[in-house]
């Protein structure tokens, strides 16, 4: 009988668990929010990095965690039903838009690998490909 109740309990514990809704990703910022609030201050840490080299450790972890955030902002710019400032979708489904995403994360990825260096010139060395990917997609969906 014991057998029976734990394999009862069980069961609906699986079940419980199997019908517990998930999370699912929306976008809360508008565009221009999104882009105000994670890469430009993430960029200008990496781009500040041309002037000033990090001095210890700490900063330079701040320099990878900005080129990581850089990287996300890809996920966050490509999320469907994010809207512009001026309440029109962002046009996820444009091949160009994905491609000028996808230059974020590598970007993204190449600044990171360049902190985890630890030397300004590496670092130095990645801003262009991050402006690049800044100026691809600015080009072509800036407001002017």
């Amino acid at each position: 009988m014991r057998t029976i109740v734990v394999v009862i309990l069980g069961s609906l514990a699986l079940l419980a668990v199997a019908q517990a809704p998930s999370y699912k990703a929306k976008p809360v910022g508008n565009l221009k929010q999104v882009m105000r609030s994670i890469p430009y201050p993430n960029s200008d840490i990496i781009f500040a990095v041309q002037t000033t080299a990090p001095k210890d450790d700490d900063e330079w972890k701040k320099v990878q965690n900005a080129a990581i955030a850089i990287s996300e902002t890809a996920n966050l710019i490509t999320l469907p039903g994010r809207l512009r400032e001026d309440g029109k979708p962002v046009p996820v489904q444009n091949a160009d838009w994905n491609k000028f995403a996808r230059g974020l994360v590598e970007a993204g990825q190449a600044c990171y690998k360049a902190a985890l260096s630890k030397n300004q010139e590496a670092v130095s060395g990645c801003t262009d490909k991050l402006s690049g990917a800044c100026s691809n997609c600015h080009d072509v969906y800036r407001d002017k």
